[in-house]
């Protein structure tokens, strides 16, 4: 049911967002007017104020929706707090601190006995291909960082503004339904039946919209559990590369 008092003509929303009380009679004492507005039948004289109301599952996606939002955007904070150095994130494009401890071990060798210089040689010579190393890695965990920071902005975004008109045109039917149970005359309740069903019709677009977001979300996550796994793997090698380095800089 689209709402309370519509019926299976009256343009029926997914049964996932919305529950309602629906299926009234027409009046008795108007029965030729009820077989004219059957497609919105309902008791024009009961009153309620009680809005549309989504069904538990459908409130529990819509929750999901937001938390895996805050979860994706702490992780990827996180993720690039921990494998990319504040430096290599500095808009001034600072130089790695591998390469500045290559530049450095070289000039160091001047001041060592002459038997110490070639070892410091080898050494800033391997810091220097570490900092070429590190930097290919960050790049890869940069790209999927950047990726999962995303998240928000292409599709949570989206989703709340979805939200957004669906919620406005549930309040508009609840609206128009109200309208209509409290007019007056029968070419009043003809008129506002019409802009009744126009405002079930709308609802009924936009729930179906924001079901069909919503539905895309465990597609979407694979691309993000996936962000996950290479950085990690990444993260692995470039600590596998970095032992190699060291220990063949050691004397």
């Amino acid at each position: 049911m689209a709402s309370d008092g519509g019926n299976s003509n009256a343009g029926s929303t997914n049964e996932k967002a919305v529950t309602g009380t629906g299926g009234q009679q027409p009046s008795e004492q108007d029965p030729k007017e009820g077989k004219k507005f059957f497609k919105f039948v309902f008791n024009v004289n009961k009153k309620v104020t009680d809005e549309t109301e989504m069904t538990q599952d459908f409130i529990n996606d819509l929750k999901h929706y937001q938390e895996f939002d805050e979860t994706v955007g702490k992780c990827s904070s996180y993720l690039e707090n921990i494998f990319i150095p504040f430096s290599s994130k500095s808009s001034k494009n600072e130089e790695d601190s591998f390469a500045r401890l290559a530049k450095a071990l070289g000039e160091f060798k001047s001041y060592v006995p002459q038997n110490h210089v070639p070892a410091f040689e080898n050494f800033s010579a391997k810091m220097k291909a570490a900092a070429a190393s590190r930097k290919s890695y960050q790049a890869v965990q940069s790209y999927h960082i950047r990726h999962m920071k995303r998240f928000h902005e292409q599709h949570y975004d989206p989703f709340m503004a979805q939200r957004k008109r669906f919620d406005d045109a549930r309040r508009k039917m609840d609206q128009a339904k109200a309208d209509v149970r409290d007019a007056k005359t029968t070419t009043a309740i003809e008129k506002k039946a019409i802009c009744y069903q126009l405002t079930v019709d709308d609802f009924d677009q936009q729930t179906e919209d924001l079901i069909k977001i919503i539905e895309e979300l465990p597609k979407v996550k694979q691309g993000y559990v996936r962000d996950i796994f290479v950085l990690l793997t990444k993260h692995k090698l470039y600590h596998i590369d970095m032992s190699k380095y060291f220990a063949a800089s050691c004397i």
